[in-house]
């Protein structure tokens, strides 16, 4: 789903440029410690289509810039969404690509996608500010999963392990907020919207992508709510 054709019935289905779970809902809750400050800078890592990026920027975050290393998306997203700078870029360029540093770097269900994820929260750290906020919004590892990595989330974040990746990559970890029953509702509710626009997704992509969407997503919940899979706002700062 991280190709631009799987981005864009992304947002068909959740009715705005967004790829991750909870929508609005779940940008306002990940940024409710984060006070509204025209003048800071923030960095959306894994932007996609843009729409949390200009969501918070419309909202008075600050400025917002971001990355995604799909062109397509990256293109679409400029002619969407000009007062948002963005990027073609790959987590681990990032330093050789934006000139900036920022005060606020967030990901919203992207670093789960991320194979080197303690070189990637170094990297980023080369572009904080002293004292920059880290807001990772993600899937993590259930209480009732095993040692063996879920093959729908590899990466899903185990929560005994990301104060130390943190640490190492030069960040100070925060509170952890668990979001286990809102990822189980947002996905209910999400995979009812897949039936509902049905005619939808298949008049993009035909009744292959409708066939693939809906089992991944149902099969997604039903991992979620029988707890091998959760979610969680992670948060830190730069040390």
């Amino acid at each position: 789903m991280n190709s631009f054709e799987g981005k864009r019935i992304l947002a068909l289905i959740r009715d705005g440029d967004y790829a991750h779970a909870g929508e609005e809902e779940a940008i306002d809750g990940s940024f409710r410690s984060i006070p509204k400050n025209p003048d800071q800078w923030m960095l959306d890592v894994g932007c996609g289509r843009g729409g949390s990026a200009d969501y918070l920027r419309r909202n008075g975050w600050g400025h917002v810039e971001g990355i995604d290393r799909d062109a397509e998306s990256i293109e679409y997203a400029r002619m969407t969404w000009p007062e948002v700078g963005l990027h073609v870029c790959d987590v681990l360029d990032i330093a050789r690509t934006v000139s900036r540093t920022f005060d606020v770097i967030y990901m919203l269900n992207a670093f789960y996608a991320f194979d080197r994820q303690r070189e990637a929260l170094a990297e980023l750290r080369k572009v904080a500010k002293p004292d920059a906020r880290l807001v990772i919004f993600d899937y993590t590892v259930g209480a009732k999963a095993d040692d063996t990595p879920n093959p729908m989330m590899p990466h899903a974040i185990r929560l005994s392990e990301i104060a130390a990746m943190l640490r190492d990559a030069g960040w100070e970890p925060g509170a952890v907020e668990d979001l286990n029953l809102d990822y189980a509702r947002w996905y209910a509710t999400f995979v009812e919207r897949i039936q509902l626009k049905r005619a939808e997704i298949e008049k993009i992509g035909g009744a292959d992508w409708y066939n693939f969407v809906f089992s991944m997503y149902s099969g997604l919940h039903g991992v979620i709510a029988g707890g091998e899979l959760g979610g969680a706002i992670v948060h830190a700062r730069a040390t």
